[in-house]
């Protein structure tokens, strides 16, 4: 092609024609620049392709990852709310004069003051470098606020747990049997040293251990529950998204 454009102008300066020369050669980077152009412009699209269908694997990913973790958090949620009301009826029954109960009431109580759930969520692609290829701002925004919400979780948990473990665990330790704790984290057992029911439910110092422990586990039924909201936001919002990118 380079050698027949070659002989055009040869022919053209050999027969004297410099104008038509000119208009020739003028016309040939023309089109030598359009050709540039339009093979810049199919680079462009075959690297915008390869981008979408890198950032389509990604929110198939995404998306995938934060439905495992919805069902894990319905179940978590689950859990907390059974500690939050447990926690909350051993409290109504602290009084320095108390009510009567039986002692396998007392022993499901203990357990919710010493059980924390914790969700522990898949963070495959939540914590990778691969969401720097997402060019959604929105789903960006959301996915930020998601982490900002279970960091605020986690910080609860820990607060919860360091409580239990300064206070909660040694009052427990010293004035009930932890063989006879009922719950799904231990095993079916019983002691056979007696258990004071009335004198821990009349100990106002252990009152105040309950109540804190409310307090902490309603903060933590309120986090879990606005990260079901955001993932199932997120989920619904990556549905739209992604069934958009097949119809296109």
């Amino acid at each position: 092609m380079i050698k027949f454009f070659r002989q055009i102008r040869k022919s053209l300066l050999s027969e004297g024609k410099t104008g038509k020369y000119l208009k020739y050669a003028i016309g040939e980077i023309i089109l030598v620049v359009i050709g540039i152009v339009i093979a810049l412009q199919i680079n462009n699209w075959n690297e915008n392709r390869k981008q979408n269908i890198e950032e389509y694997k990604i929110l198939v990913s995404l998306k995938n990852e934060i439905i495992n973790n919805q069902e894990q958090l319905t179940t978590i949620i689950k859990n907390h709310k059974f500690v939050f009301e447990k926690v909350n009826e051993l409290s109504s029954l602290m009084h320095p004069n108390p009510k009567e109960i039986k002692l396998e009431k007392l022993d499901t109580l203990m357990f919710a003051m010493l059980y924390i759930p914790k969700f522990d969520p898949i963070t495959t692609v939540l914590s990778s470098d691969k969401l720097e290829g997402i060019k959604d701002e929105k789903l960006k925004t959301q996915i930020a606020s998601w982490k900002y919400i279970y960091d605020d979780y986690e910080y609860s948990i820990k607060i919860t747990y360091d409580y239990g473990t300064d206070h909660i665990y040694s009052f427990i330790t010293q004035n009930y049997q932890i063989k006879n704790i009922k719950g799904s984290k231990f095993k079916n057992d019983y002691s056979f040293f007696d258990v004071n029911v009335r004198s821990i439910l009349s100990n106002s110092v252990f009152e105040n251990y309950v109540k804190m422990k409310s307090f902490n586990a309603e903060n933590i039924l309120k986090g879990v529950n606005k990260l079901y909201d955001i993932q199932k936001n997120i989920i619904e919002y990556l549905e739209i998204e992604l069934s958009d990118e097949i119809q296109n």
